[in-house]
C-alpha cells in the first residue's frame, strides 16, 4: 500500500520502511537529558538570561559514517549502537557544566557559556571534547569486539558572541549567533578526521596554555572570504590557572604589593618558630592574589622550605579532592604516564622514607589515586569510614613532614573548592598552631570559611592597584613612548587598575594592530579613542553578574545602559522599580564586598558603577551646558537650578513652595539666572537627600558626560521664561 510521507512503519503491518535508519531521528527535549541541578539553575534565572549577548564556545560532534554504519541494521538494533554515544557525548558537556542545545540525529550541537556564563567557557569546551573522545573510544572497543564495527566521533569547536532571545520551559534555546558563531564551529567539526579535535584561532585565544594543539594550517572554509588557521587538540596541558596559562607568555612586571609581601614574611618567621599561621588573601578577579603568591614561593625566603602547591579549579566542584589530589602527585613527584605499579612504587617509597609508621595510611592514598587496593580491612569499611581515614591520612602526612622541615602549603581560588577539600582545610586549620606550617589560601568575596576566630588567622584584602602603580605597570608592558601617555591614562581609567584587565586590554591592542612592535617598545599604529573589553574579560564580569540575585542584577543591566554613571532620577525612571525596591539593591551593588560593581552593556566597553546618592548628579539639564562646571563647583554655578520630577512630561519650570511640598516633576525647563553679579548667585541650591521632599541639584560634570542631547532631546524641551522659546537640552 501507498504510505504517507514520513511514515516510518507499515500501516497495517507495523514492520519498519526500509532505509528507516537513514531517516532523521525526532530531536528530543533538551529537559529529557539535562541534569536536575544544571535544569534548575536555567529555569531559575531563566527571565534575566534572555535577551542577552553571551560569550560562548560552541561544540559539534557527531558520528562519522553513522549511516553506513547502521544502513543494514534493524532500527532497535541501530538505535542501541547509536544511543550510547550520544549519552556518552552529553555526559562529557555536563560534566563541564554546558548545555546541550540540539540533539541532531547521530550528533549533537552544545554551548558552553550559554545560558550559564562562565569565565572559563572555552576550557570547559575543550576538556569535554577531550572527555567525549575517550569515553567513546572505550565504547568503540565494546561494539568492536561485539559487532565487528568501528565507531569514531569528530569534534568541531569556535568561540563567539551570541544572543540568548528565549529559553522555553523544555530547556529548548532561541538564540541569534553573532558573526560567524556557529557557523564556524560546525565547518571545524565537518573539517575534523574522524577521531580528532579541531578548534578555531578564537578558541585557542581563550584556551591557550590550557590545553595542547598541533597547527594544521591555513584552510579555506566554505562560506568564509579568507582562510582560518585551524588547530587540532591532542591533549590537556599543564596549567591549572590563569597565572600558569599566561607565564608562558611572560610575566609583567611585579608592582605595588610590598606591604603584602611584608606581611608573608612575618608570617613566615612566626610559622618557622613552630607557631603555625593561616594567612587569606581576598580579592575580585585578576586583582594579582596568585601573582603575590607565586612571587613569594619563587623567591630566596623559601630556601629550605618544602612547597606543596594546589588549586580550585571552576569545573571540579562536583569532583571531590581534587586540589588534594593535585597536592599529593606533587608531594610524591607522580606523573600522568604513571601506571598502578609505578604509583604504589613512589608512595610507598615516598613514605617509609618519612616515617615507616605511615604505612597504615597507605591504602587512603591509593584509594584517593584509584589505585586497586588489596587490604580487606579498606575494603570491610563504610564510605563515611573510608572518607574520615582519607582525611586524616593527608592531615598526618602533612604534619609529620612539618617536623622534619618547615613546610608551605598553599590552596588557591577556594571559591571553587569541594567539600571533601574542605573539610581537610576545616581539621588542617585546627591543627596549626603546634606544627611549622605556613598554610596560604587566596578567594573571591564571595566565599563563606569559620576560620574568623582563629588567632594564628590573618586576612589581607588585595585590591585594584593605584594610579602611580597601574602607570609603572603599563610602563614596562608598553614602554615609554610620549605618543602612548593618553592610551596609559585611557586603559587605567577604563581597567580602574586592575592588572589582569591592563594585561589583556593591551593584548587585544596588539592583536588588533592598533599597537605596533615588542613588548615594553610598543608604537601607536592608530589613534585609539575606545578600549575594546577583551573576551576574557567579559567572561569574567558575564560570570560574576550571573551569580547576583535576579532584581540586582536587572538594575545593574539598567544601569548599565545609561552609561559610566547614572543618574538616580533617571534609573529611577528606567528601571520601573518603586523607591522602597531600588534603594536596597543600589546599598548592596555599591557595598565594597560586592561582588560586581562594574558590567558592560551589550558586552561593549561601557561601564556602570554605583556611587552614594548623596554625591550623584542627577539629571535634567544644565541652561549653559558650561563645561566648566564640575561636581565641584555645581554648588556654586549660577546657571544651575532646582528641579524636580513628575509623572507629567510637559516641561514647567519649578517654584519654590513645589519644591518645598515635595511635588516631583519632570522639570525640564529651567528659570533663567538673573544677570551675573559679583554677589550671592540668584539660583537657590538644593543638597541631594534621601528624604521624598527635597529635589535635587541638576548640573552633571563633564567627566561623567554621556550624550545628554540624545538622551533627553525627545522628553526635554527647555523653555526660556524670558523669551518663550524652546529647543533641545
Amino acid at each position: 500500500m501507498e504510505l504517507p510521507g514520513g511514515a516510518r512503519f507499515c500501516l497495517q503491518c507495523g514492520q519498519a520502511v526500509a532505509g528507516d535508519t537513514a531517516a532523521p531521528m525526532r530531536s528530543p527535549a533538551p529537559e529529557t537529558y539535562t541534569p536536575k541541578h544544571l535544569v534548575e539553575k536555567i529555569l531559575t534565572s531563566k527571565a534575566a538570561l534572555e535577551g542577552e549577548r553571551k560569550q560562548v564556545t560552541v561544540l559539534f560532534a557527531d558520528l562519522q559514517g553513522s549511516m553506513e554504519l547502521l544502513a543494514d541494521r534493524d532500527p532497535e538494533e541501530a538505535r542501541k549502537l547509536l544511543d550510547p554515544v550520544l549519552e556518552r557525548m552529553m555526559e562529557a558537556v555536563h560534566r563541564y557544566e554546558g548545555t546541550v542545545n540540539q540533539v541532531i540525529g547521530d550528533g549533537i550541537m552544545a554551548l558552553f557559556g550559554a545560558p550559564l556564563a562562565h569565565e572559563d567557557h572555552a576550557v570547559r569546551a575543550c576538556y569535554a571534547a577531550l572527555r567525549m573522545q575517550e569515553v567513546v573510544k572505550r565504547y568503540a572497543e565494546e561494539v568492536r569486539r561485539a559487532h565487528g564495527m568501528t565507531v569514531r566521533i569528530r569534534v568541531g569547536l569556535n568561540s563567539g558572541e551570541v544572543v540568548v532571545r528565549a529559553i522555553g520551559s523544555d530547556l529548548h534555546m532561541d538564540y541569534t549567533a553573532v558573526g560567524q558563531t556557529t557557523h564556524l564551529a560546525a565547518r571545524m567539526e565537518q573539517l575534523a578526521d574522524p577521531g580528532s579535535i579541531l578548534l578555531s584561532p578564537a578558541t585557542l585565544e581563550l584556551a591557550g596554555g590550557y590545553v595542547e594543539v598541533r597547527s594544521l594550517g591555513l584552510v579555506p572554509v566554505k562560506g568564509l572570504t579568507a582562510p582560518v588557521e585551524i588547530y587540532e587538540l591532542t591533549g590537556a596541558g599543564t596549567a591549572r590557572s590563569r597565572l600558569q596559562a599566561t607565564a608562558s607568555r611572560g610575566l609583567t612586571p611585579f608592582v605595588g604589593r610590598d606591604p603584602e609581601l611584608a606581611h608573608l614574611v612575618r608570617a613566615q618567621e612566626q610559622a618557622r618558630g613552630g607557631h603555625g599561621q593561616l594567612v587569606a588573601i581576598v580579592g575580585e578577579a585578576g586583582v594579582g592574589k596568585s601573582r603575590l603568591y607565586h612571587e613569594f614561593i619563587h623567591s630566596h625566603r623559601v630556601q629550605g622550605w618544602l612547597v606543596l602547591q594546589a588549586s580550585a579549579v571552576s569545573h571540579g566542584k562536583s569532583i571531590s579532592y581534587l586540589p588534594v589530589i593535585d597536592l599529593l602527585k606533587a608531594y610524591c613527584k607522580l606523573e600522568e604516564r604513571d601506571d598502578h605499579r609505578a604509583l604504589r612504587e613512589k608512595i610507598t617509597g615516598k613514605l617509609f622514607t618519612l616515617d615507616e609508621s605511615l604505612k597504615p595510611l597507605l591504602p587512603a592514598f591509593f584509594g584517593l589515586l584509584d589505585v586497586p587496593v588489596d587490604d580487606p580491612q579498606w575494603q570491610a569499611l563504610d564510605p563515611a569510614q573510608r572518607r574520615h581515614q582519607t582525611l586524616d591520612a593527608n592531615k598526618r602526612l602533612l604534619l609529620r613532614e612539618a617536623q622534619a622541615q618547615p613546610v608551605v602549603v598553599i590552596f588557591e581560588d577556594l571559591h571553587w573548592v569541594d567539600t571533601e577539600t574542605q573539610a581537610l582545610l576545616d581539621s588542617l586549620v585546627a591543627s596549626l598552631p603546634a606544627a611549622r606550617l605556613l598554610m596560604l589560601v587566596n578567594y573571591r568575596p564571595e566565599y563563606q570559611h569559620g576560620w574568623g576566630s582563629k588567632t594564628y588567622y590573618t586576612q589581607l584584602r588585595l585590591d585594584a592597584l593605584p594610579a602611580e602603580n597601574a602607570g609603572e605597570l603599563l610602563e614596562g608592558l608598553l614602554g615609554g613612548d610620549p605618543g602612548l601617555a593618553p592610551l596609559k591614562s585611557l586603559l587605567t581609567e577604563r581597567t580602574s587598575g586592575n592588572p589582569l584587565f591592563l594585561e589583556e586590554s593591551v593584548r587585544t591592542l596588539v592583536e588588533t594592530r592598533a599597537l605596533t612592535g615588542t613588548r615594553g617598545a610598543y608604537r601607536l599604529a592608530q589613534p585609539v579613542e575606545a578600549i575594546q573589553v577583551p573576551a576574557t574579560v567579559q567572561s569574567i564580569l558575564a560570570s560574576r553578574i550571573d551569580r547576583l540575585p535576579l532584581d540586582e542584577k536587572r538594575l545593574l543591566q539598567s544601569a548599565a545602559v545609561i552609561g559610566k554613571d547614572v543618574p538616580l532620577g533617571l534609573l529611577h525612571g528606567i528601571a520601573e522599580l518603586p523607591d522602597e525596591e531600588l534603594r536596597p539593591g543600589l546599598a548592596h551593588l555599591q557595598a565594597p564586598s560586592s561582588s560586581t560593581r562594574r558590567t558592560s552593556s551589550r558586552t561593549s566597553s561601557t561601564r556602570s558603577s554605583t556611587r552614594s546618592p548623596t554625591t550623584w548628579p542627577t539629571a535634567a539639564c544644565c541652561r549653559t551646558g558650561d563645561a566648566t562646571c564640575t561636581p565641584r563647583s555645581w554648588r556654586r554655578s549660577r546657571h544651575c537650578t532646582p528641579i524636580a520630577r513628575s509623572s507629567r512630561s510637559s516641561a514647567s519650570p519649578i517654584t519654590r513652595s513645589e519644591a518645598r511640598s515635595g511635588r516631583r516633576r519632570w522639570a525640564t525647563s529651567v528659570r533663567p539666572p538673573a544677570r551675573p553679579s559679583r554677589g550671592r548667585p540668584t539660583g537657590r541650591r538644593w543638597r541631594i537627600s534621601s528624604r521624598p521632599s527635597r529635589p535635587w541639584p541638576i548640573c552633571p560634570s563633564p567627566a561623567r558626560r554621556w550624550s545628554w542631547r540624545s538622551t533627553f532631546a525627545s522628553r526635554c524641551g527647555a523653555r526660556s521664561s524670558r523669551s518663550g522659546k524652546s529647543g533641545p537640552c
